[in-house]
């Protein structure tokens, strides 16, 4: 009977299975079409939730890292130091730079004290809020610092500033005066000779490097190319400099470094 009804509506036996057959199975495939559409939506969002957890490991992992190098570093040697992350940036008006930390005065920053990285200076707060505070970086026009240049710790000072009639500077090198010529040579360290009370700079953090001397030009002094030991548009996590180390206070150790009691880096 379901033959002669198939053959007088004009339709092959084949066909017309295929029909009935894509009929009856049809919701089923949509249906498990729809849990596969939705298991792959789910897995996606499962992968995008891991990838972005692992994103924030690495970046916790790089930051811990950065702190245990400014630990050790020499910037550390001895001070009460408070860890800070950068979280901001901008340009000054006087075409310097500076960026904003995630801490402030209830932390106990206070304007003009030193802000150093694993890797040397980084430059003074200029204002301070709350719970976030701001640094002036070397290389604006307002930031001339104060220096002592190799192992004879001659005298002179760095700015960004380049005299008349002196070789074009890369951009972010820094132009060192000297006292004496004579006494600098390429390759020398450039430190901060430090202000007193260690405000807005204390002794010895590493400025930079002497990377050339500018030809003479009939002063008494001379001037040099520095570059500067810290990258500005990498910095991360930087120290602020609380209280100046004493020449009897010996470098925190690893194990102080987690006491947040000693005001030494967490």
């Amino acid at each position: 009977m379901a033959v002669a009804l198939l053959d007088l509506a004009g339709s092959t036996l084949p066909d017309r299975a295929k029909a009935l057959a894509a009929t009856a199975i049809g919701p089923v495939q949509r249906a498990v079409a729809a849990v596969d559409r939705g298991d792959t939506a789910t897995l996606a969002g499962q992968n995008a939730v891991l990838r972005t957890q692992l994103a924030q490991a690495q970046v916790r992992l790089a930051q811990d890292a950065a702190a245990g190098r400014l630990l050790q570093s020499p910037s550390a040697a001895g001070g009460h130091l408070l860890s800070a992350r950068v979280v901001g940036s901008s340009t000054t008006v006087t075409g310097g730079q500076q960026v904003t930390l995630d801490v402030g005065r209830y932390d106990g920053v206070e304007p003009n004290l030193t802000v150093v990285s694993a890797d040397g200076l980084v430059g003074r707060v200029v204002a301070v809020g709350p719970w976030s505070s701001d640094v002036r970086l070397l290389g604006g026009t307002d930031a001339t610092v104060a220096v002592r240049v190799g192992a004879g710790g001659y005298l002179g000072t760095v700015g960004s500033t380049t005299p008349p009639d002196a070789p074009e500077r890369p951009r972010g090198d820094l132009t060192l005066a000297l006292v004496d010529r004579s006494t600098v040579t390429v390759g020398d360290r450039v430190t901060t000779l430090g202000s007193v009370g260690g405000r807005p700079y204390v002794p010895g953090i590493v400025i930079g490097t002497v990377t050339s001397l500018d030809p003479p030009r009939g002063g008494i002094t001379g001037t040099a190319v520095v570059r500067p030991a810290v990258e500005a548009a990498r910095l991360d996590v930087v120290a602020v400099v609380l209280t100046p180390a004493s020449p009897t206070t010996s470098p925190p150790t690893a194990s102080a470094a987690s006491s947040p009691a000693t005001g030494t880096l967490p």
